[in-house]
């Protein structure tokens, strides 16, 4: 699957889509880094996170962007997926060694899941995820207060004649990102990205569907149908919501004391403890609260989920 995302993106049949990302994002970091804060030099870089990199396509475009608008930045690709972080770091590494190459920002690619990020509390500027399910949760943990989460999903006409090839019948999609985010993340923007682009192999068709859902949904007989295919014109929709994360709210309860006279009888048949069993039980709810409780912060991330371009032949890598 990593093989043929890479040799379908690298097509550039999504880019007007990673284009209108890249504008969203200079804006945004523009934004962030206006005059008229007074910010340190370590704090004038933007860290920019982008969830579900995959092999690295959308992630390179936006530091190429943030170059190019001479926007300095930190820029974080993460997956789940072992060889989609390799291939990502291999893009990285070639386009680092370019001559015109950036070298005041940096690029880390981390093997972990958006479940927990493992990265320090409150640290990330613009975080961005394309079409993939979304954990407002974990990511409003590692977003500073004020800072966007972009993400891109597929709109209601998204490979609507692919679609119609492999389906009996067409079923409407009902997701909605806004409702989806909960309290904690505002929407500020929505974008729609409409085009038609046409499939113009079946090499081109079959790496396609091979990055999409409908390959493991699709019954035997429709992909056969669709490999006598040699080209195939559909229907790009993609939507855009911007978001800025907020303040998490906190709830104060006040605590009222109940005190319950209860009469115990007790047979004194044993010498032992009649509250013992009650201690006992008390006991292990505290262990088990203890070992519930996590850190907020990620201090010490586990060095093999880390895959860094060297400074030596990478000059956008950390010092």
């Amino acid at each position: 699957m990593v093989i043929a995302r890479q040799a379908f993106l690298n097509s550039d049949f999504y880019r007007p889509i990673s284009d209108s990302l890249n504008q969203i994002i200079v804006d945004a970091a523009l934004k962030l880094g206006s005059p008229e804060k007074e910010l340190s030099k370590s704090e004038k870089a933007i860290q920019v996170l982008d969830i579900g990199c995959g092999e690295g396509y959308y992630s390179q475009r936006i530091h190429n962007s943030l170059s190019d608008h001479q926007i300095e930045h930190n820029l974080f690709g993460l997956d789940i997926s072992k060889d989609a972080v390799i291939a990502a770091a291999k893009r990285a590494k070639v386009e680092a060694l370019k001559e015109d190459a950036p070298t005041t920002s940096t690029s880390e690619w981390l093997v972990a899941s958006a479940i927990d990020i493992p990265l320090q509390a409150k640290s990330i500027d613009i975080a961005t995820c394309l079409f993939t399910r979304l954990m407002p949760e974990s990511y409003h943990k590692v977003i500073k207060q004020d800072g966007f989460f972009i993400c891109v999903n597929t709109g209601e006409k998204h490979l609507i004649e692919l679609r119609e090839k492999l389906y009996e019948e067409i079923t409407k999609a009902e997701f909605d990102p806004v409702k989806n985010m909960g309290e904690d993340f505002e929407l500020v923007d929505h974008q729609q990205v409409s085009y038609q682009n046409t499939l113009s192999s079946q090499q081109q068709i079959q790496d396609l569907l091979l990055m999409t859902p409908h390959n493991w949904r699709t019954k035997a007989d429709k992909k056969e149908a669709l490999a006598s295919l040699e080209e195939l014109t559909v229907t790009i929709d993609a939507q855009i919501h911007i978001f800025k994360a907020k303040e998490k709210a906190v709830v104060e309860i006040e605590a009222v004391e109940e005190v319950e006279e209860v009469e115990v009888a007790v047979a004194p048949t044993s010498s032992s403890n009649p509250w013992g069993k009650t201690e006992s039980a008390t006991e292990v709810i505290v262990d088990e609260a203890a070992e519930t409780e996590e850190s907020p912060i990620k201090e010490d991330p586990q060095p093999e989920a880390k895959v860094n371009t060297e400074a030596k032949v990478n000059p956008w890598s950390k010092n």
